[in-house]
């Protein structure tokens, strides 16, 4: 789908760095459909090739080269596939391709166990997945493929992919990658899945939002006292129960909203809380800090908070400051055990604040 074209700024950009513009910012007659376009300033200076998609207001065009009329064909896409494989390690669950943090907007790459889920997300993308999955064949030598694109879900060879068990960090979860209703499990925290289980040993733990229950399930197999897991999705909890049983471990599970279910606590009834919501592009600070303010209410002096944000458009800056701001709302203070983020396998550039969508905070409640 290669349709080499030229785009042009209506106005110099405040950061030259980051690698999105928006559509507004554009200017001329666009192409009307999607194609790989090299952004020039409006003196007419190259500044990078991209993909375009007048579809997307957002981000219209996505640099993927720094490059003056780069091509986002085969070779250029082995050699980026390349690139970022060099960067991960060799754990057998990862994130393998991160968009346009790895230099190819439109496509995540995620790897369980020896069977890749290719998520593309742009046209040129799709259009270009025949040479996407023959260089990941290649690289990878994967068991089996699953495509999420805008027309489904499916394997690359046709046939049913059944849910399995997947050890992942000494637990064993239920992973059904066809079957989008059921909990993933989210690579992106399983580091501090292993890090606030290490931290829970003899504590009354409430894993919030708790999805596939990972916090809860590490925070039993280290010795937490007693583990309650709540979600809102009755699919979530069921899976939680039999990923419990599956470890021989035991964690109560209610269905229930997470801030109804933190009204009715009383202090000291929990001293680990772990807050972890699901994704979002917008951020309530009123709602975040009434939450927050709920779970300070209820943890004793030691008590831990292992809260996280996952807002696009929130810097850790601003979230550690609605979290401070509910620690004063409930009297309490709080010191920060650790500030943390994405792993390695979720890289961050720097001119690319998005790219850092999730931050969080470990405190010791005082």
């Amino acid at each position: 789908m290669e349709n080499l074209t030229s785009i042009q700024l209506s106005a110099a950009l405040p950061n030259l760095g980051h690698p999105w513009v928006a559509l507004d910012q554009l200017t001329g007659p666009l192409p009307t459909a999607a194609c790989v376009a090299t952004l020039l300033d409006p003196s007419g200076q190259a500044l990078g090739s991209g993909l375009f998609d007048p579809s997307d207001s957002l981000a219209a065009w996505r640099r993927f080269s720094h490059a003056e009329g780069a091509h986002f064909d085969g070779a250029y896409i082995a050699s980026a596939l390349n690139d970022a494989l060099a960067r991960r390690s060799d754990e057998h669950c990862q994130r393998l391709i991160c968009s346009d943090a790895d230099y190819l907007p439109g496509l995540e790459v995620e790897l369980y166990d020896g069977v890749l889920c290719l998520h593309s997300t742009h046209p040129i993308v799709d259009a270009e997945m025949d040479e996407i999955v023959e260089s990941l064949k290649e690289a990878c030598e994967p068991k089996e493929i699953v495509l999420f694109q805008a027309d489904g879900v499916r394997t690359l060879s046709g046939q049913n992919l059944k849910a399995r068990w997947i050890e992942i960090d000494g637990i064993a979860y239920r992973i059904d990658l066809l079957n989008t209703e059921k909990p993933r499990f989210f690579l992106d925290q399983r580091e501090q899945h292993a890090l606030v289980g290490s931290l829970c040993e003899g504590r009354t733990v409430l894993d919030a939002y708790a999805h596939s229950g990972a916090f809860a399930l590490q925070a039993a197999r280290n010795g937490a006292e007693h583990v309650v897991a709540v979600d809102c999705s009755d699919i979530c909890i069921k899976a939680i129960g039999a990923q419990a049983q599956k470890n021989n471990c035991y964690v109560e599970t209610i269905e229930a909203d997470v801030a109804a279910f933190l009204a009715e606590r009383k202090l000291g009834e929990l001293d680990a809380i772990i807050l972890d919501p699901p994704h979002s592009e917008a951020f309530d600070a009123a709602a975040v800090e009434a939450l927050h303010t709920q779970a300070f209410n209820c943890l004793p002096e030691g008590g831990l908070l292992a809260t996280y944000c996952r807002s696009t458009k929130t810097t850790a800056a601003e979230f550690e400051e609605t979290v401070a701001r509910a620690a004063t709302a409930a009297g309490r203070e709080a010191r920060i055990f650790a500030r943390t983020a994405q792993p390695f396998d979720f890289p961050v550039l720097l001119n690319f604040p998005e790219s850092r969508y999730l931050k969080g905070l470990i405190l010791q409640v005082e």
